[in-house]
């Protein structure tokens, strides 16, 4: 899956927003809390992302891999049969900031992770990346209109 959006508020601003542990579950409903597991280096930690999938919350291994102000990632470690990753980019534009978001699911097992994307974007997620940028808009947006 894959979405942009653009944001009126410098890429600086945005960045810090976007990647923020403690704000990500703000924006990402799916996200329960991220807690800081091992920093493994000045761009890249390990990190227990607690995911919500209906009224369960499953905790993942995930490297977090930061490059301010344009890249933010990350790819789960733990998973046997199913991994998630997801990845932020951003740009300037104008004096605005596109953010791109994809996220998606990998598998050994050939088309399972077609499957259970199918299941988990389709079905399960609360309104897609369209609505999770959307709320990250508000956020940054809100937030900058706050401190004017």
């Amino acid at each position: 899956m894959h979405e942009r959006v653009e944001i009126s508020a410098p890429i600086e601003q945005v960045y810090a927003v976007a990647a923020d542990p403690d704000i990500v579950p703000s924006y990402a409903l799916e996200i329960a809390r991220i807690d800081l597991v091992k920093r493994l280096s000045p761009h890249s930690v390990l990190a227990r992302s607690h995911l919500k999938i209906a009224r369960l919350t499953f905790a993942s291994l995930y490297r977090y891999h930061y490059r301010p102000p344009g890249h933010y990632s990350g790819i789960q470690e733990d998973g046997k049969l199913l991994r998630g990753y997801f990845s932020f980019s951003f740009q300037t534009q104008d004096n605005r900031t596109v953010v791109s978001h994809t996220e998606g699911i990998m598998s050994s097992i050939p088309g399972l992770a077609a499957i259970v994307g199918f299941i988990y974007f389709r079905i399960l997620s609360r309104g897609g990346l369209a609505e999770e940028l959307k709320r990250l808009k508000n956020l940054v947006e809100g937030s900058r209109s706050s401190i004017t």
